[in-house]
């Protein structure tokens, strides 16, 4: 009994040995979770490394609560449970240091074409100041010529008299000088006006020529090419029983490859709701197809659709780190307050405020507008709007439509087929519990490589701003978007 009680009163030192050291020692791992800052990390990064984190102090405290000693079951466990998840994360983050190091890459050579076309602007814009000057001699010449010619005349009338001199002189010059001068000049514009039709693409200024060489690499910008737009048609069901779209599919083409074969056509879409979207190369082709299917097809079939010309669409704009507190009406007032140009002189908006976008500060939201395309150029050279007492930064906004479900264009998760599967972004397969990725695939890449023999890379996300098939619908957004070109 003195032994048991002797080892009754051993365990309870020993405990409370332990009791006191916990309390020695704080918690550094909570500590450091605790002071982890989200701005010093990306927006995608923290919430894995600050997850991982949390999970290291769980099982580190249970381990400690468990009063084990580090042998090696408990390495393994930290392997198996902690360090292999942290390869991940580190891969994750080399990616996208190997990403922007590329996008360094590409900037570095597109400053280097830029340069070059600078050079090339100032070697135009010598060769016209030579075209000039040598206009001008030339004409200098002919007048020269003419006085040569005039001083016989002159010698003449010096023997007659001053004052005849005096009198003749004017009308002397007037008609011999200025037949030929005024022919020489109108020589001259001809010259120069038919130099300057030749050339009136590169007559443009150093940063215009700098701009241009810069997207080459980004895509053409709205403002400088004028694409003649495509023709869309919406053929919605009205009822129900109609949502299939396969079926609808059908009953249009059948349509058109009986009464008019010779109609081309981009592509057949589609839409929510079964309904069937159909993209020519211009709208007087789509006006057309329109026609065929109003005059040719059965009036019981055709009275079951609605056949829908949409309006192009309104250029965008998104202005950023607006006050989460700021509603819709109070933003419109405080913007036409502050700038006069949002508004005409009866003081309607050029601009209609569509919807928010949560920002990346809690506090703030984003503000996607649409505007007046006639305003398209006045919005585009404003960096900012001025609002209250700041500036809120402005820029173009393209809007893609990519579902986050398939990760398909055309479409959100909420008109997805209820049968699709939830994919990975990465690689493309279906996500399902203990998902692993075995490495990058794009999947919309794959696709256009397999049915439009592309030669797309494919080893990036499907959600990677740098996607040829995303820059592709980039494209298709702008050529379907009235800039009051």
């Amino acid at each position: 009994m003195g032994k048991k009680g002797a080892s009754q009163k051993g365990d309870s030192g020993e405990s409370s040995s332990q009791v006191s050291n916990a309390d020695k020692y704080a918690n550094d791992l909570k500590i450091l979770i605790d002071n982890l800052n989200p701005d010093d990390y990306t927006e995608s990064a923290f919430p894995v490394i600050l997850e991982w984190f949390k999970e290291l102090e769980k099982f580190s405290t249970d381990m400690v609560t468990a009063g084990l000693t580090y042998g090696k079951i408990m390495r393994n466990n930290f392997v198996k449970c902690h360090y292999r998840e942290l390869l991940p994360i580190i891969q994750e983050l080399c990616f996208e240091i190997k990403k922007r190091d590329s996008d360094l890459f590409d900037l570095k050579l597109s400053l280097a074409e830029s340069e070059h076309s600078l050079l090339k602007a100032k070697v135009w814009t010598l060769e016209r100041e030579n075209i000039a000057l040598r206009a001008k001699l030339e004409l200098n010449s002919d007048i020269s010529s003419t006085i040569k010619d005039l001083m016989p005349w002159l010698d003449d009338l010096k023997e007659h008299s001053t004052k005849a001199l005096k009198e003749e002189l004017p009308s002397i010059i007037k008609q011999a000088a200025c037949p030929e001068i005024k022919s020489s000049l109108e020589t001259v514009n001809r010259e120069i006006v038919a130099e300057v039709k030749r050339n009136r693409v590169e007559a443009r200024s150093f940063a215009q020529v700098a701009l241009q060489a810069k997207d080459r690499k980004q895509g053409v910008s709205p403002t400088l090419s004028q694409r003649e737009p495509e023709g869309i048609l919406l053929v919605k069901p009205k009822e129900n029983e109609l949502k299939d779209f396969e079926l609808n599919r059908k009953i249009i083409l059948d349509l058109l490859q009986t009464h008019s074969p010779e109609a081309r056509l981009r592509g057949v879409v589609k839409i929510f709701g079964g309904g069937v979207k159909l993209i020519a190369a211009s709208p007087d082709d789509i006006l057309a197809i329109k026609n065929t299917l109003i005059e040719h097809g059965e009036k019981e079939v055709m009275d079951k659709f609605d056949l829908i010309t949409p309006n192009r669409r309104s250029p965008q704009f998104i202005l950023y780190n607006v006050p989460k507190e700021v509603e819709a009406d109070s933003l419109k007032a405080g913007l036409l307050a502050k700038n006069i140009f949002l508004a005409d002189g009866n003081n309607k908006p050029h601009f209609k405020l569509e919807f928010s976008i949560p920002g990346r500060d809690r506090r703030s939201n984003h503000w996607v507008m649409s505007i007046n395309p006639k305003k398209y150029e006045d919005f585009l050279s404003k960096e900012g709007l001025y609002f209250q007492f700041t500036r809120l930064r402005l820029a173009e906004f393209i809007s893609i439509k990519q579902c986050r479900k398939c990760y398909a264009f055309g479409h959100t998760t909420r008109g997805c087929d209820p049968k699709n599967k939830q994919l990975c972004d990465k690689c493309g397969e279906t996500r399902e519990e203990n998902h692993r990725c075995k490495g990058y695939n794009c999947i919309n890449c794959s696709e256009s490589n397999r049915r439009l023999r592309t030669n797309h890379k494919t080893d990036h996300s499907c959600l990677d701003s740098n996607c040829k098939t995303l820059i592709r619908q980039k494209d298709l957004v702008i050529q379907r978007t009235d800039y009051g070109l």
